[in-house]
């Protein structure tokens, strides 16, 4: 008899963009809804096997479900092993929903995913006996070894967007938006980046594979089809065969992807435009030189990343540029040359990220779930910083908000102030309610209503 496996994401009150971030996750104060790739690509791979009964639980996908409803659910349930992704934003109330459902099933077997999980292996161990299985590689990685195939891209299958309510990956402003890889991992040795922990190779897939993908996501007619590359083009050539035949398959779709925008030249652009692709995202990450190199983050000429910013508008191609706010050195003058360079280059969007502390040594150190404290988007590290931790943030906030103001004031409010500040009071509200996880839907619920 088979065994029925259950892929979980749970949900909080908050959308987590759960496989970003080197999986380490990102939570969201907009309305994007992202699906969990690896999740999806890892529950598709089980399900084609035929040695187990899949189902996927994407909480924010029915109706956005909080943990009260779930475990109800979940207790009429016939479950033999139950996969949790976690999230740093999500570990702690993730460890409380676990005990749980250890509580209501206590003959399954719990198994637990994600970056977070990897790092924190040593206390799960010795902390959490109700897990039976801390998995320290990427789900699809993982499920492939259960199935007993070699692991490797090429044997990665689309994933099957009908196991969930797919019709919830929306973003806010393009529509329905589903995602794939082309490849996984980066060549690039970003000192601060999270995804060399998780993405342990530099690793393509077939070019064939891909557009069979494409084509099979097409027709659940989505709005947006984004690859989750950390570096799309990284190999042009790979980038040109991919496009080409995309284009002599007459393929139509609206394609996003994130890239090194200096791999790039005005010939390659014009091929990635006539292929579907509508909008490059790509890190600047700070306007400080010398902040680059101390991080081994050069990522091309700024003059030229300007030009080819300008060639992306004339042929209707959006572009996103990602910047870091707070690194350890950072002064406010550094900071404030990072916004001018934002300016400079006049990207149609950008995103702010504070700087977030990876440099992780699990082996030496025992982590304690206090390490993610729970919502937030950076660790608990104390580590010499120049900006404070309330310095970073207002600069962020700042930047966002002056940035989104060049549409209008009332416009940068409502997209980004109003929504930043709604996250931090529910954080305040729900955080201390972590280990209840009955008063934490209640009071979930309450700020959905609008009641607090």
């Amino acid at each position: 008899m088979k065994k029925s496996i259950l892929f979980l994401r749970p949900y909080y009150g908050f959308h987590v963009h759960s496989d970003a971030h080197g999986e380490l996750g990102m939570r969201q104060d907009n309305d994007h809804v992202y699906p969990d790739l690896t999740l999806l690509t890892a529950a598709t791979v089980l399900s084609e096997s035929g040695e187990y009964r899949v189902t996927v639980l994407d909480a924010i996908t029915e109706d956005r479900m909080l943990p009260d409803e779930l475990l109800l659910k979940l207790k009429n349930e016939s479950i033999d092993i139950v996969v949790l992704k976690t999230t740093g934003a999500t570990f702690q109330p993730d460890l409380t929903l676990l005990k749980e459902i250890h509580k209501i099933k206590p003959e399954a077997d719990l198994r637990i995913g994600g970056l977070a999980a990897k790092i924190l292996k040593r206390w799960l161990t010795e902390n959490a006996s109700y897990i039976n299985e801390i998995i320290e590689e990427p789900l699809d990685e993982y499920a492939l070894r259960l199935v007993d195939k070699e692991v490797s891209l090429k044997l990665m299958p689309t994933p099957d967007y009908t196991m969930v309510n797919y019709r919830a990956y929306q973003d806010e402003i393009k529509g329905l938006r589903l995602t794939l890889i082309a490849g996984r991992g980066c060549p690039m040795h970003c000192l601060y980046c999270p995804y060399k922990l998780y993405y342990t190779r530099h690793e393509y897939r077939d070019t064939d594979m891909i557009v069979d993908n494409i084509r099979r996501l097409i027709k659940l007619e989505p709005d947006e089809i984004q690859f989750r590359d950390q570096y799309f083009s990284a190999d042009t050539e790979k980038v040109r065969e991919l496009c080409e035949k995309i284009i002599s398959q007459d393929l139509k779709a609206r394609i996003v992807c994130e890239t090194r925008l200096s791999s790039l030249d005005e010939g390659l652009l014009a091929l990635m435009k006539k292929a579907g692709v509508a909008m490059i995202c790509f890190g600047v990450e700070s306007g400080d030189t010398s902040l680059l190199k101390k991080y081994q983050s050069l990522k091309g000429e700024t003059a030229r990343i300007k030009e080819l910013v300008g060639h992306a508008r004339s042929l209707g191609i959006e572009t996103m540029a990602f910047y870091i706010i707070g690194f350890p050195e950072e002064t406010r003058e550094m900071a404030q040359s990072t916004y001018q360079l934002a300016e400079y280059l006049d990207t149609d969007y950008v995103y702010f990220n504070e700087y977030e502390h990876c440099q992780f040594d699990p082996e030496h150190t025992l982590y304690t779930p206090e390490l993610f404290p729970a919502f937030a988007n950076r660790t608990s590290i104390e580590y010499p910083s120049v900006l404070n931790a309330g310095e970073r943030e207002d600069l962020v906030l700042n930047f966002s908000h002056q940035y989104a103001m060049r549409k209008s004031q009332s416009q940068a409010y409502d997209a980004g102030y109003k929504k930043m500040m709604n996250a931090k009071e529910a954080i305040r509200i729900l955080r201390p309610l972590v280990s209840d996880l009955n008063e934490l839907s209640a009071a979930a619920r309450k700020i959905r209503q609008g009641q607090v």
